[in-house]
């Protein structure tokens, strides 16, 4: 429970340290869905990272969008890829891996 609210807390923190105007913030975890289904974070989405291309009109709607996955290199490459789109004002960060926390 300790570790789940430090999560938390942890999200929290890195979501208030960017620029808000609706303080809308998502969490996006970008592991394959049969493994999201194993256990994930209950207040997040799962968008595996082949598919983000696809949902990227949506992440856009969010003012900062936080990236987990099981390592946190397949979460650096979604937050790479979202930070290279042109003209757009939401907070794309790479978040912390889901498996460091779960436990």
């Amino acid at each position: 429970m300790k570790t789940i609210a430090g999560f938390i807390l942890f999200l929290g923190l890195i979501a208030c340290s960017g620029k808000s105007t609706n303080g809308k913030t998502l969490l996006v975890d970008v592991r394959p869905e049969g493994i999201w289904r194993q256990g994930h974070a209950r207040t997040g989405v799962n968008i595996p990272l082949p598919e983000l291309e696809k949902h990227k009109q949506e992440l856009l709607q969010y003012d900062t969008v936080i990236f987990v996955c099981e390592s946190g290199e397949s979460a650096q490459q979604a937050t790479s890829y979202m930070n290279a789109q042109k003209e757009h004002e939401t907070v794309f960060k790479n978040g912390i891996s889901w498996t460091r926390y779960a436990n």
